[in-house]
């Protein structure tokens, strides 16, 4: 057996993912003295993400034996968008945007009380539905 090589291709980009809420969707909202807890829809992402193809950069190394590697690429571009798709939903990513999601919804309330004329509420607290009570930390609950 003679040993022909292997051929790689590679592509790299940046991707900007974003994600959202379903104003539609129920929310449920819980006075507590001062205090508003806020139940809002889950975070879900906007798809498909950006990838940003202005920076995209492609490796092909064909084995020595091997022929072109124009397939293989072409291949892994069009797996791109699905293989992205399936980051974006992912839990690992979703935590990571959990933070600026909980900001972003506790602004979003805080400035339609303030329009309400609802300045009574001091502290608004954001609990995603899709949130599991492991998730949540004891400054969410409390």
């Amino acid at each position: 057996m003679i040993d022909l090589g292997t051929s790689t291709v590679q592509v790299q980009a940046p991707v900007t993912y974003r994600y959202h809420l379903c104003l539609r969707d129920r929310w449920h909202l819980e006075l507590k003295h001062r205090r508003l807890i806020v139940h809002a829809p889950p975070i879900k992402p906007s798809l498909p993400p950006a990838i940003h193809t202005d920076r995209m950069e492609c490796l092909a190394v064909r084995g020595w034996g091997r022929g072109s590697t124009s397939s293989l690429l072409t291949e892994l571009q069009q797996s791109l968008t699905p293989t992205l798709n399936q980051y974006a939903g992912d839990a690992r990513h979703l935590e990571l945007v959990r933070p600026q999601c909980r900001a972003s919804v506790a602004e979003f309330v805080q400035l339609w009380l303030e329009r309400e004329g609802q300045a009574r509420i001091t502290d608004i607290r954001v609990v995603f539905t899709d949130e599991t009570t492991k998730q949540l930390t004891h400054q969410q609950l409390t």
